[in-house]
């Protein structure tokens, strides 16, 4: 072989292999690239997955967590939905041992006051536990179709007012109805009765479906933020509003921070109890009014006849002639 030909030959290899070194070159970035992929992948996984057993942990679950993971089809994604089926069953185990801490002696206690000034207090009370509520007002319905504030609890600012606290509760009634009969609906709390619906709000501040103006002048006032608000209405066996409750601020209880109200069920079991102790107890009252009003009517009419089955015996009708007889003689 000629020398040029060697060199054409040695040129040839070398670009060979400078190809190859490409090749390898790419390759290696390639598999580092998918390494540091799935060490990410990996990191978000336990991230993940630590997150959901410290959620667990405190007997909260939020599906969501996993929705990234768990439509994978492979390995990951098998783990994922374990989890995720593991989540759903504590969370409900946890919602069982809650509503037999909470609801049960909530419900006993509610069902078992005979005092109506402590019932009120006694709903407000345990409803603001449940929810961790810094405040909370109870209004019950009128004849005059508007709802009258029966007690006011605030932690924060320290006001307990109505119930059994002696103290003259100061807040005006709320109308259900305007001036000119329209519904109120831009009250939150006659929109709730109204309609008969929840009503969730997580800041009054940022939103402009109802009117605030008058509580954010009591936040200014004293210094206080009335952000996250939940109204309830308490109707009846016959689905009529008789009052409704409304809580203030939930409290996240790590963080102290302020957070958007939470219904599950075991408020919904709650509201339930209160609005059946609170109906009962109406009805009761109702009944005995209507007792003492028909012993009102009945008396004077027993008495008549009694006086009438007197006056018809023999005995008295002789004792009547007698007296006769005897005016009788006295004018002789």
């Amino acid at each position: 072989m000629s020398p040029q030909a060697t060199i054409t030959a040695l040129q040839a290899r070398i670009q060979e292999l400078e190809t190859e070194i490409v090749d390898l070159t790419l390759l290696h970035e390639t598999t580092v690239e998918h390494g540091t992929t799935l060490e990410n992948e990996l990191i978000d996984l336990v991230a993940t997955l630590t997150t959901v057993a410290r959620e667990l942990e405190g007997g909260r679950f939020d599906p969501q967590i996993l929705h990234w993971l768990i439509d994978r089809p492979d390995e990951l994604g098998e783990l994922g939905r374990v989890f995720h089926t593991m989540g759903h069953e504590v969370s409900a185990r946890d919602r069982r041992l809650r509503m037999l801490r909470v609801i049960i002696p909530a419900g006993v206690a509610l069902s078992a006051e005979k005092d109506f000034n402590q019932l009120l207090e006694t709903i407000l009370i345990e409803a603001q536990k449940l929810c961790n509520a810094d405040g909370g007002m109870l209004y019950l319905l009128t004849p005059h179709k508007t709802l009258r504030a029966m007690i006011g609890r605030n932690e924060t600012l320290g006001i307990a007012q109505g119930g059994t606290s002696g103290v003259a509760i100061d807040f005006i009634e709320r109308l259900l109805y305007k001036s000119d009969g329209n519904p109120n609906h831009r009250d939150v709390i006659a929109h709730a009765a109204l309609t008969h619906q929840r009503v969730n709000v997580a800041d009054t501040y940022t939103t402009d479906e109802f009117d605030f103006t008058g509580m954010h002048a009591f936040d200014a006032e004293r210094n206080y933020r009335t952000q996250s608000l939940l109204t309830i209405p308490l109707t009846n066996e016959r689905d009529e509003v008789i009052g409704v409750l409304q809580l203030i601020n939930a409290t996240d209880p790590e963080s102290g921070a302020i957070i958007p109200f939470a219904v599950d069920d075991v408020v919904e079991t709650l509201i339930l109890l209160a609005s059946a102790a609170l109906s009962s107890y109406q009805r009761e009252e109702q009944l005995r009014s209507e007792i003492n009003r028909l012993q009102i009517q009945i008396d004077p009419q027993r008495m008549a006849k009694q006086v009438a089955e007197i006056t018809e015996t023999d005995f008295f009708q002789d004792l009547q002639a007698r007296a006769k007889q005897m005016r009788s003689k006295k004018r002789q």
